[in-house]
Parts: C-alpha cells; sequence; structure tokens
C-alpha cells in the first residue's frame, strides 16, 4: 500500500497520513508505535476496511480493496479480518459466547454455539463465564472475549488498537501471549501500541509521526534505549530496570 488521507475540516485539512509506503507480508507480526495524532488509527483502520486513503491503494491478497465498494469491504472485513480493540467493544446486552458467536450468526453460521464454545475454551476462559455479560467480567476476561470474537471466522489478519491500554501488567502479559501464540500458528497481526514492551513482543516495529512512517524495523529498533546506559556513559538504573521487565515479558509469554 502507498496511502495518502486528509480529512476536510472546517477550519481546514488535516493529513493523517502522508504518503505512507507499507507492505505486510502474511504472517507477520507488527506493533505501530507513536504520539497521539501520529497517524497509527487512521492507518490501521485502512488496513481494516474501515476507511478508505483520499489517495493510493490498498491490496489485500492480491485485490485493490480500496477500490471496492462499501459492501464490498465489508465482506473482505467479514471474512479476512479480526477487530480487537482497546474499549472491547462488547456488545452490553449479549452474553460473553452470544458476543463471540455475534459474527457467525451474520455469515449464517449453523454450527456457531460449539465453535463459541471452542473458542471460548482456546482463550482460556470456562464456559461458566461464557455465560455472563460482559459488565459481570474483569477487563481482562472481557478482552479475551473479544479476541475469541476476532477469531469467529478464522481471519487470515488480526488487527489490534491499544488491545493492552485498559489492562494492567499481567493480564497485558496475558493478552500479548494469547496474540503471539495466533500468530505463530499463521495468523498476521498488528498491534497499535504506546507501550514499548508490548512493541518488544512484535517482530517488527513501525515508529510514526505526523503521518509518515519514520523507521521501519524488529523491536530492538522501536527506538526506546535498553543499553542500560545514558548519554554521557553512566549506567541508566531506569533503562536497566525496563530492560530486566522485557526479558520478564518475553519469558512469561513464552508459556502460551
Amino acid at each position: 500500500m502507498e496511502v495518502t488521507k486528509i480529512y476536510r475540516m472546517p477550519r481546514g485539512s488535516v493529513k493523517a497520513l502522508d504518503r505512507v509506503n507499507l507492505s505486510i507480508s502474511a504472517g507477520d507480526f507488527i506493533s505501530i508505535m507513536g504520539p497521539s495524532g501520529s497517524g497509527k488509527s487512521t492507518l490501521l483502520n485502512i488496513i481494516g476496511c474501515l476507511d478508505v486513503p483520499t489517495s493510493g491503494e490498498v491490496f489485500i491478497a492480491g485485490k485493490n480493496v480500496s477500490k471496492l465498494s462499501e459492501s464490498g469491504r465489508t465482506r473482505i472485513r467479514r471474512e479476512k479480518i479480526g477487530f480487537v480493540f482497546q474499549q472491547f467493544n462488547l456488545i452490553p446486552t449479549l452474553t460473553a459466547l452470544e458476543n463471540i458467536a455475534f459474527p457467525m450468526l451474520l455469515r449464517g453460521e449453523r454450527r456457531h454455539e460449539e465453535k463459541s464454545r471452542a473458542l471460548l475454551r482456546a482463550v482460556g476462559l470456562s464456559e461458566e463465564l461464557g455465560e455472563h455479560k460482559p459488565a459481570e467480567l474483569s477487563g481482562g476476561e472481557q478482552q479475551r472475549v473479544a479476541i475469541a470474537r476476532a477469531l469467529a471466522n478464522d481471519p487470515e489478519i488480526i488487527l489490534a488498537d491499544e488491545p493492552t491500554g485498559n489492562l494492567d501488567t499481567k493480564t497485558s502479559r496475558e493478552i500479548m501471549g494469547l496474540l503471539k501464540a495466533l500468530n505463530e500458528r499463521g495468523k498476521t497481526i498488528v498491534v497499535v501500541t504506546h507501550d514499548p514492551l508490548v512493541a518488544s513482543l512484535t517482530r517488527r516495529t513501525l515508529r510514526m509521526l505526523d503521518g509518515r512512517i519514520l523507521s521501519d524495523g524488529g523491536a530492538t529498533d522501536s527506538g526506546e534505549t535498553y543499553s542500560g546506559e545514558s548519554d554521557s556513559g553512566e549506567i541508566d538504573s531506569g533503562a536497566t530496570e525496563r530492560s530486566d521487565r522485557e526479558e520478564e515479558w518475553k519469558a512469561q509469554t513464552e508459556t502460551f
């Protein structure tokens, strides 16, 4: 893809994406980092066919999705893409199992009950919790339900916008462990995050600023310094602590 996205506002135009050139291979595990307003979520929305570029083209599995109608993009989302959001976006009046089944019902899936229970178990939740509504679940449990829902139609791509943003450190590790395990099973995963520790668990990190990609490399190139030394050459205890925490995260997520 090579795209520009401009939003027309009453006080003038805002260029959310400025000639962003990006290629994502099947099986990639990518994090996108950058300050608020850098274009991260806009890029994710365009990858996920939730928005279209002002100029440029987006190809998914060889198909130019930026030229599709709204119904065509909806079909791509249902068949190829699963979404995980920071706010979970579960339907409050449905149980966990019913939330998981919802995308399957939209497709007319007949075995949705059996598959929903299997997905619930796959993300580490009991069938008893499956009968609870979102308000009766913890944040971590809600995010696990959201991941199970994202997997309902067996998508090739999972897009996660700040999936650990509302979670504590322990639960964040567990959620990233789930995403890592899914990637190891062949899913292509793109995660928007502000957290360098989350980014360190992905294989590739993009850093964005003012609608452009500043760097594109492995997690160790994410722009965070973990060498343990300050610019003056002195040992930086904060950087050492961050490095230790990063290793702890990686060790604990290996269990998933």
